[in-house]
């Protein structure tokens, strides 16, 4: 089982004082050897922001040099305000101790071996009160149990770092003898001394669970075609007869996106979810009359292809505007993710939920999810990226300043180490809000991907950029703009934009501003006669779904935009039609009438006319199906 360390300030502060040149070379080789991982909470941060390694030649940053070591996990205020009031004001420690304490606790209950480091002994005296079971001991021990999982070299110098910490512990302890009573400590920092080997990380081999694990590798083999050894088809028995049918999720999905675009989701969406419930249908009679163990393993073995075909299913449904369902696939996904103990899975199924949570303007839940999907991100060490703007836009959308703030600061330093990749994965975060209908929050995101575009002199880039940009300008009403009040003040400190490319990219946002201002008058010209298309849209320019607005009779106003003529409403007063923010419109052998659009109409959706079509069976809402695979 992997070793999870939860780490105080104090335990960072004897580092930076006194560890070698060389220790985080020792760190982040045991670490990666040992499946050890070091948490933090955002209050660390803050606490030792000022720290250095004072015995390094040039006394980095401490924070700098360990960031990429360290796994940041945000705890509500609400759950510290509880312990503290559970512990008792005079007992209880401080703030940010009490958040390593609840994440501690999290991840035990999440099955994990947690150890608190701390020299703070309120903490060990007070962790009976959190109802969890986690250890904790002090940095030096901390560090000496690290030294007996390194090599010869990396094990003399820890515990020789780890001497001197504890003398500065004692010392520190021995200092406070009139103020308490400093004996239970001292046992207590001798006692986890002398455990150490007893509650290290020893490799363990369970041969219940290594040959489980052989015989569901064999099996997935098996599913995907694979050559296995005869002996170990024997050991499987039926199983991989009986699992076969699930390799057809993937076929199908592999077809679905082979033409690149689709412009009946929802015959797709049938299709799909038609194959796996014959699938399942189909495992489900062959697994019936085995027993629950052999069940187990042939459940693990087919997680994956249920996880992307679920995920699929829920992205295609939110295609279609079906939020719900979108909701209801990509919690199956997640949970199928979980079966195979895939976190990246795990991550991008969360992320998506935490998309939709973005919709239905659940920001609590929004933010929840993002910032669980950016703490596997880090187990992974996948980028934070788009998971931090994200868990920061939710938080100051739900009113919690300070963690959207330490959200967005935790992403600062991944944007300056590479500005090309962040305009790449702040443009994927801005049309995924597009997608989802939040233009106001795309706008801001987008911004800041202009700016990371142009220093990183991504001309290709900026056109499809620009774009983007006029597309929600066009997009937002005057209600998103207050809504989002405060918003771009806090993505602004995402990115400081060099002095050589500030003339450059005010230049791109006035153009912007100028082409939005142009696009949001009133159509030119409007005629209550039957047109071709042609005359209002050009050949083969589709318009892109902002939002759909229904009425209580089931009448439809689909929000588009052209680049070229901004934002029109397309009236279908006969309903009918499924589509959703991002879908593709191609009108064909059809003709339009176009009306200025109602004052009221043009206040809330921004539109420049209203479009009436003659044949509105004719109209194609295309998808790319591309996006329904989850492999971004």
């Amino acid at each position: 089982m992997a070793q999870v360390w939860v780490v105080d300030s104090n335990c960072f502060i004897h580092i930076g004082s006194m560890a070698p040149d060389g220790f985080i070379n020792d760190l982040s080789t045991i670490l990666k050897d040992g499946s050890n991982s070091l948490y933090v909470t955002p209050g660390v941060h803050d606490e030792v922001r000022t720290v250095r390694f004072q015995r390094w030649y040039d006394k980095p940053n401490l924070l700098d040099k360990m960031r990429n070591l360290l796994i940041t996990v945000t705890v509500e205020e609400e759950e510290v305000r509880d312990l503290a009031s559970k512990i008792g004001e005079k007992a209880s420690p401080q703030d940010v101790d009490l958040s390593l304490m609840i994440l501690a606790s999290k991840m035990s209950m999440e099955g994990r071996k947690v150890t608190l480091v701390s020299d703070d002994f309120k903490m060990t005296t007070t962790v009976d009160k959190v109802s969890s079971n986690f250890d904790t001991c002090p940095p030096s021990t901390f560090l000496q149990r690290l030294a007996d999982l390194g090599s010869r070299g990396q094990r003399t110098r820890l515990r020789s770092l780890s001497r001197r910490v504890r003398a500065a512990e004692m010392r520190y302890a021995i200092s406070r003898a009139g103020q308490y009573d400093i004996q239970a400590k001292l046992t207590w920092m001798v006692d986890s001394l002398l455990t150490t080997q007893n509650v290290s990380n020893p490799i363990i081999k369970d041969d219940n669970i290594s040959y489980e694990r052989k015989m569901i590798s064999a099996l997935i083999r098996s599913i995907n075609g694979e050559v296995v050894k005869k002996s170990m088809l024997k050991k499987l028995g039926k199983l991989p007869e009986i699992c076969a049918p699930v390799a057809k999720l993937d076929v199908h999905l592999a077809s679905l996106s082979s033409d690149g675009s689709s412009d009946d989701i929802k015959q797709d969406y049938d299709a799909a979810a038609s194959i796996l419930s014959e699938v399942l249908e189909k495992t489900g009679f062959g697994l019936a009359p085995l027993d629950e163990e052999v069940a187990e393993m042939a459940h693990r073995a087919m997680a994956g292809h249920l996880y992307r075909m679920e995920s699929a299913l829920g992205v295609m449904s939110k295609m279609s505007g079906n939020i719900g369902l979108a909701r209801l696939h990509l919690s199956r996904a997640l949970h199928s993710a979980t079966l195979v103990d895939d976190v990246e899975a795990e991550m991008r199924a969360m992320h998506q939920l935490g998309m939709l949570s973005l919709v239905t303007n659940d920001w609590h839940r929004a933010s929840s999810l993002f910032e669980m999907s950016d703490r596997q991100s880090q187990v992974i060490g996948a980028n934070r990226l788009p998971h931090l703007v994200l868990a920061g836009i939710s938080r100051h959308l739900n009113g919690d300043k300070e963690i959207a703030q330490a959200h967005i600061k935790a992403g600062i330093p991944i944007v300056k180490s590479n500005k090309l990749e962040a305009a790449h994965i702040l443009t994927s975060v801005g049309n995924s809000l597009l997608t989802v209908d939040c233009p106001g929050l795309a706008l801001e995101v987008l911004d800041e991907a202009m700016e990371c575009a142009v220093e990183s002199k991504q001309d290709d880039r900026l056109e499809m950029l620009a774009d983007h940009l006029l597309l929600a300008n066009t997009a937002i009403s005057n209600q998103e703009l207050d809504q989002y009040d405060g918003l771009r003040e806090l993505l602004d400190g995402l990115n400081e934009i060099h002095q050589d490319s500030i003339e450059e990219f005010e230049a791109l946002i006035t153009d912007i501003d100028e082409r939005a201002a142009e696009l949001s008058k009133p159509l030119d010209e409007t005629w209550t006669e039957w047109q071709e298309a042609s005359r209002l849209i050009p050949d083969g320019a589709p318009l892109t779904v902002l939002r759909i607005d229904e009425d209580e009779g089931g009448r439809l106003l689909i929000i588009s935009h052209h680049s070229e003529i901004g934002a029109i409403g397309i009236w279908l007063p006969e309903g009918g039609i499924k589509a959703a923010p991002g879908n593709l419109i191609q009108i064909r052998d059809s003709k339009v009438k176009v009306a200025p659009a109602p004052e009221f109409l043009r206040d809330i959706h921004n539109i420049r006319g209203l479009v009436a079509v003659q044949n509105p069976e004719n109209l194609s809402f295309i998808i790319k199906t591309n996006e329904i695979l989850d492999e971004d």
